[in-house]
């Protein structure tokens, strides 16, 4: 009688092992279709040169700049 129950439990177990096995399955496709589609809508990078990069930064620096000034003017 009690081999019987372990022989349950043995089958309860392998099925859920195969529920398992088969979400696994299931995400791993899921994941594959998301990463073909990130990759086929996904650019380059653009390359910026060394005085295009110092020109953003001089114009930003200089917004902050006049950002803190009306702040500082304001309050």
């Amino acid at each position: 009688m009690q081999s019987s129950g372990v022989e349950a439990a043995i089958q309860e177990l392998q099925r859920e092992v195969k529920r398992v096995q088969e979400a696994i399955a299931m995400l791993r496709r899921i994941h594959a279709q998301r990463s073909a589609r990130v990759t086929v809508a996904r650019r380059g990078r653009r390359k910026l040169s060394a005085e295009a990069r110092r020109r953003i930064s001089l114009a930003a620096k200089k917004r902050w700049a006049a950002l803190r000034a009306a702040k500082k003017g304001g309050a």
